[in-house]
């Protein structure tokens, strides 16, 4: 791979890990990355009708720009998260706000939606709504898959409320930002 080829990687995994932290001003950044969490989610799970099932939770893991070179740990996410489920066939409706720290104490801020099966995930929409520090005007976003282990649920949600731990993967294959 030449030079020119992996230099937006790198200002993408640059930009993610908190390096712009200066307040001098810095250039533009318009770019699409490969990006992916592993996470856990702690929540409480409560039957919230006859067939269906309500999941309030945190998802908090790390933070991986995927690049030609192999992950690069860019910091953290921080995910407060509601999920909806059918109990009778099993669909899942989700939304949640994130909270990405880089290693110098930068965030950036992201809506979600998606839906979906268990096994074979959530699918949805990832939308930046701005950040801290240089992310503060942050834009940008793109579609994702999460999966979870959420579907022992259905067998599980016995119409008390629960705590349940699960864990997860969500990756985005063109997740784009801009920084004006």
């Amino acid at each position: 791979m030449t030079l020119m080829r992996r230099l937006p990687i790198l200002a993408a995994a640059l930009m993610f890990l908190g390096l712009p932290c200066l307040p001098a001003a810095h250039a533009a950044e318009d770019q699409t990355i490969k990006a992916f969490s592993t996470f856990q989610l702690q929540g409480h799970v409560m039957k919230t009708g006859v067939n269906d099932a309500t999941v309030i939770g945190l998802l908090s893991g790390r933070f991986y720009i995927d690049t030609d070179q192999g992950p690069v740990d860019a910091g953290s996410m921080t995910c407060p998260v509601v999920v909806h489920i059918n109990l009778k066939d099993s669909t899942q409706k989700g939304s949640g706000q994130c909270v990405f720290t880089g290693p110098q104490g930068n965030q950036a801020y992201m809506d979600l939606t998606c839906t979906g099966v268990p096994l074979v995930g959530c699918n949805g929409e990832a939308t930046f709504t701005g950040g801290t520090g240089p992310f503060v005007n942050l834009t940008g976003g793109g579609a994702f898959l999460m999966r979870a282990s959420l579907q022992d649920i259905k067998s599980s949600a016995s119409g008390v409320t629960f705590q349940d731990t699960a864990t997860g993967i969500i990756s985005w294959r063109e997740l784009h930002y801009k920084i004006p």
